[in-house]
This record gives C-alpha cells, sequence and structure tokens, in this order.
C-alpha cells in the first residue's frame, strides 16, 4: 500500500485551521458565485508549483482560453506554470462522459500531484437522481486511481450539500459564504468535514466561521492565530509617562502588562493615555493609538493642547493611529489590523481609546469579550504594554457597558471629579506588584496630568 503524503493548502491562515492534509484525498471546495472558490484553488495550486509541484487546473467555462489568461494574470499570486485544460461549461452539460474521458486522458498524461476541477456540479447535469449518482461513483472511482490531492468546486448553497451525492464522496468538505449586516459585508469560510485531521484540531476548528478576504494579492484569513502562553515579566517595568503614577506602582508598569483607565468625561483618560504614549515614542519606541472614526481629530486636538507634535512620530512611522467606523467594519478586520501592526513594526506600547465603541462593533457579549481576550492575549505574547481607556458614569467601573473589562486586564486606574472642582487618582488593581491603593488629587495643567506628592485619605 503507497504511503500517504502529508500536503497543505500553502495559504495563509488556512493550513492553520485545517492542518496537514493527506493526499490522496479529494476535498469538496463550496459555495455560491463571486465567494473565492477558484482564487482559493489557483493560490493554492501556485504555490504548489513554486514547491516542485505538478498540478493540473480543469475550469469548466464559455471563455476563451486567452481570456482566462487574461483574467488570471490580474492575480498577483498566479503562477504561469500552473498547466490549464479548459473544458466548454455547455458541451460538459450535453456529453459528460466523454467529458470524462476527456479528463482522464489529460490526467493520465500528465501525472500531476494536484487537481482541481472547477466546478464539478454542470457534470451530471441533465441526469435523472439515480443516474446522476452512477455517474459520480463513476468519477470518484477515476480519482482514486489519480493518487493525488484533489480539489472540487461546487456552486451550491450550504444547505444543499446534505443531499449532493458529492459530500458524501469527498473526505473533506469547506464551505465558503457571503453575510450581510447592516452596513457589514463579510467572507466566512467553515470547515464542515475533513478526515484525517488531528483530534485536537478537529475539535477546535469544525463548524468554526472564520473571516477571510481575497484581492489580487490573494486569499488570506482575517484573525487567525494562536498565540502561545505567556508569563508576563515580573522584572521589567515601563514608564507610565507620570513619574508620580510611576512611584504609586512602584516603579511604573510591568512590560506587556495591561492597563484600564476609567473615569467620566473630562478626568483625563485620553490625556493619561497620549502621557503613556509619548514617553515611549521619547524613548524610540514604537507605538499604536487605536480609537474610532470621528475621534481622531480630537485626539490630535488633544495632544496639540498640551504641545505634543504626535504627527512628526507618524510621519516617521513611529506611530500609528489606527481609526475606524464600528459600523462598518467587521471585529475581526480590527483585531487582525491591530495585531498586524503590532508584529510588523515591533511595537512596544499601545493605548486602545476607548474601548466602549465596541459595543457599537460587537453586540454580543460574549464575542465582545473574546475579542479582548484573544486581543489582550496577543498583545502579552508580542510584548507589549497597554493602556485602555472606557468611561465610567457610576461606582461600579464597567456598569454601564457589557463589557467585563477589569477582570481581564491587569491594572485599574479610577479617575474621579469631587466637589470644589478636585480630581482624584486611585490604583484599584496593580496585578504582581505592590501599590498604593489611596487616591491622590491631580490637575490636568498644559503639559498633562500631575499629581500632588502627598497621600489624600
Amino acid at each position: 500500500m503507497d504511503e500517504l503524503k502529508k500536503l497543505v493548502f500553502g495559504i495563509r491562515g488556512v493550513d492553520e485551521i485545517t492542518g496537514t492534509l493527506k493526499s490522496p484525498s479529494t476535498i469538496l471546495l463550496a459555495g455560491t458565485a463571486g465567494v473565492g472558490k477558484t482564487s482559493f484553488c489557483l493560490q493554492m495550486l501556485s504555490n504548489a508549483v513554486k514547491n516542485g509541484e505538478k498540478t493540473l487546473y480543469i475550469p469548466f467555462t464559455t471563455e476563451s482560453p486567452e481570456k482566462l489568461n487574461m483574467y488570471f494574470s490580474t492575480m498577483k499570486f498566479f503562477d504561469s506554470r500552473v498547466t490549464i485544460h479548459p473544458i466548454n461549461r455547455s458541451m460538459s452539460e450535453k456529453d459528460p462522459l466523454s467529458t470524462l474521458i476527456d479528463i482522464g486522458n489529460v490526467v493520465g498524461s500528465s501525472k500531476p500531484d494536484r487537481i482541481v476541477i472547477d466546478p464539478v456540479t454542470p457534470l451530471g447535469f441533465g441526469f435523472i437522481e439515480p443516474e446522476k449518482r452512477r455517474f459520480f461513483y463513476t468519477l470518484d472511482s477515476m480519482i482514486q486511481e489519480w493518487k493525488a490531492l484533489v480539489v472540487l468546486t461546487g456552486e451550491m448553497l450550504k444547505e444543499e450539500l446534505h443531499e449532493s451525492v458529492i459530500s458524501h464522496l469527498v473526505d473533506g468538505i469547506i464551505y465558503l459564504s457571503r453575510e450581510d449586516r447592516g452596513l457589514r459585508a463579510g467572507n466566512f469560510l467553515e470547515v464542515l468535514k475533513l478526515r484525517g485531521i488531528d483530534p485536537q484540531k478537529n475539535t477546535e476548528n469544525i463548524y468554526r466561521k472564520y473571516r477571510y478576504r481575497m484581492n489580487t494579492e490573494g486569499f488570506s484569513m482575517i484573525s487567525y492565530s494562536q498565540e502561545k502562553e505567556t508569563i508576563t515579566n515580573l522584572s521589567e517595568k515601563v514608564s507610565s509617562g507620570i513619574p508620580a503614577l510611576d512611584k504609586l506602582l512602584y516603579g511604573g508598569l510591568f512590560s506587556d502588562s495591561s492597563t484600564l483607565v476609567t473615569g467620566k468625561p473630562g478626568t483625563g483618560k485620553t490625556t493619561l493615555g497620549m502621557q503613556f504614549i509619548l514617553n515611549g515614542l521619547d524613548q524610540k519606541e514604537p507605538c499604536i493609538i487605536v480609537n474610532f472614526e470621528g475621534l481622531q481629530n480630537s485626539l490630535f486636538h488633544e495632544a496639540r493642547r498640551h504641545g505634543w507634535e504626535i504627527e512628526k512620530y507618524i510621519e516617521n512611522g513611529l506611530l500609528k493611529v489606527i481609526s475606524a467606523d464600528p459600523q462598518s467594519m467587521w471585529p475581526e478586520e480590527h483585531e487582525t489590523l491591530i495585531k498586524e501592526y503590532a508584529r510588523e513594526m515591533n511595537a512596544r506600547r499601545l493605548f486602545f481609546d476607548d474601548i466602549f465603541n465596541l459595543e457599537i462593533m460587537l453586540p454580543d457579549q460574549l464575542q465582545l469579550r473574546g475579542y479582548l481576550y484573544s486581543l489582550l492575549r496577543y498583545l502579552k505574547a508580542q510584548n507589549v504594554t497597554s493602556v485602555f481607556t472606557i468611561p465610567r458614569s457610576s461606582s461600579s467601573i464597567t456598569e454601564n457597558t457589557r463589557i467585563d473589562a477589569e477582570f481581564l486586564m491587569d491594572n485599574i486606574i479610577i479617575l474621579r471629579n469631587s466637589e470644589g472642582g478636585r480630581r482624584y487618582m486611585c490604583v484599584s488593581k496593580s496585578k504582581g506588584t505592590q501599590h498604593m491603593p489611596n487616591p491622590l488629587e491631580y490637575a490636568i495643567t498644559e503639559r498633562g496630568i500631575k499629581l500632588r506628592s502627598d497621600t489624600l485619605v
């Protein structure tokens, strides 16, 4: 018996979801028109060619070979060494048996390692159901003899998969779909079936939906990463940008820790976060600021009011500002954008102002908590020290929100106003270190937040 080969799709994010594939095997890539089935397959074949594999792409089409080549040339990932054998779609529907013979001949002569039939659904189109089943059993017997990784694409809805004989013959089913939610439109990938997949991956990944994007650059998953657990560095600390606050924290914030700053409007939450970022920029540390569309101008205004010239750091690439519309951007895309910036620029600090707006992007409480957990875990794994702000209108930090942020953060700083125009700051939580819990009076000056040196009991 021939030994099974271990292969991958060669597509970023997809391989982490599916793990290694066994060859020979047959995969059904299903979905409606326009969801990226062809792009997925051509990218897989192009990556395989680069690794020295023989590939064969069999499209059922009404287009001429010249027009196909012109279309494929717009895809930056496409490798022209992929062998293409187009079959006239209308002829295949009229004479499917001759089409099978044609496919068998071209496969027999080229003996490819990977084969794509795109799409397979026109075959047997005119048959009644019993004849269609016999036809696809014949095709399956041919595929078994090819000893290759075969991907069949199918133009079908998800509910049609259970009734299709093809789904019962293949070793794996991947379903691509498009969903519209309000102002958002996104593409999703689901692994519905995959024989031979690692049992742990089967439990983690089957029937979950994963966001993906596709363009001329290729097909790629959005926000699929499994960060390794890390242990907080309990020796290295970074400055908050406010010397007196560093004293409250016995030397500053732990590197890779997360801090939640909460308070009513006007208490200086954004000012504190900006001082934290400016302190890093002054030390040539790459930094990221995350806020939401409509708030970026107020952020720059706040900086100018205190004489902080953050534009120069944006121009020299030391600072990235991510400003998103929470109504139109998908949360997975937003999370991935933050992670990509953090990785690419080797960011050391991040300021997120403010996470209350995440409720617009993520109305589901469990998804909201999962978003924050995933982001915080990634930042910790990348050794990024982070500060987040959230409004507070009662004695409870997040009573007016659905975000359980205080349970996820390492540190909590509370800012509050009192009668007479005085302001007080209190460190209510500091994971892994001592801190002074008593409130200190502070003022918002032209140069930022300044604390009084005496403790107010």
